[in-house]
């Protein structure tokens, strides 16, 4: 692995912290306030559907479908227009996608009970699928940002490696799946906890999170771009 200061801002892992801490709270967001479904990751949307369906509540299924949709678009789109960027270009992208996520969350954070819960599970599982696109790898490791399964057995897997073979390398791959681990959870803590207090405005937490990820982006490449 290479050193920290030899990765851009958008591949460290204090980056992909911060945006695996809004991940969660996106997930304990849409939960606890917006429907009881879940934005951020699909397995479980797929599973209650699925349970729906099994049960015959096939209105309900097709509630869950919703989000699981509006994910697939998201990923679609950020993969047609990053796929064949440049680096110049692909860091423009992601400084847009930072600035439209924490536009997208502070409009959300507007949006009444009057609004159908759709609405923001919609927005909100686009933005998540594009960040999960998007941002890809963290100092060399493939990590996703929206969701904990894989960093789960990354964790188990490293765990082993660093105990059993006195491994380096698994231990430090084991200290970073702890922080993803981590930071999910404390995300998806806060969203529930700050729930109780600010009602929907809570989201704009992560509004203010992504503003300060776009600063850092945007600063970067302005240093390298000159």
């Amino acid at each position: 692995m290479k050193s920290e200061g030899n990765y851009r801002v958008v591949e460290k892992l204090w980056f992909f912290a911060l945006l695996m801490f809004a991940g969660g709270f996106y997930g304990g967001y849409t939960f606890s306030l917006r429907g009881k479904v879940f934005a951020n990751a699909q397995t479980a949307n797929l599973v209650m559907m699925m349970l729906s369906f099994g049960n015959g509540e096939w209105k309900k299924g097709f509630y869950a479908f919703v989000p699981l949709t509006a994910y697939i678009l998201g990923v679609c789109m950020a993969e047609f227009i990053s796929g064949k960027m440049n680096q110049k270009n692909k860091g423009l992208f992601e400084e847009k996608l930072l600035l439209f996520e924490a536009f997208v969350s502070f409009v959300i954070g507007l949006m009444p009970s009057s609004v159908p819960d759709h609405v923001p599970q919609v927005a909100l599982s686009f933005i998540c699928a594009m960040q999960f696109t998007a941002f890809r790898q963290a100092e060399g490791v493939n990590m996703a940002t929206t969701f904990c399964t894989a960093h789960v057995r990354q964790l188990g897997v490293n765990l082993v490696k660093a105990v059993r073979d006195k491994n380096e390398n698994a231990a430090v791959l084991f200290r970073g799946h702890a922080i993803m681990l981590l930071s999910f959870c404390g995300g998806a803590f806060m969203a529930v906890f700050l729930s109780h207090i600010f009602s929907f405005y809570c989201i704009w937490l992560v509004s203010t999170l992504h503003l300060f990820l776009f600063y850092h982006t945007r600063k970067e490449n302005r240093e390298w771009n000159g």
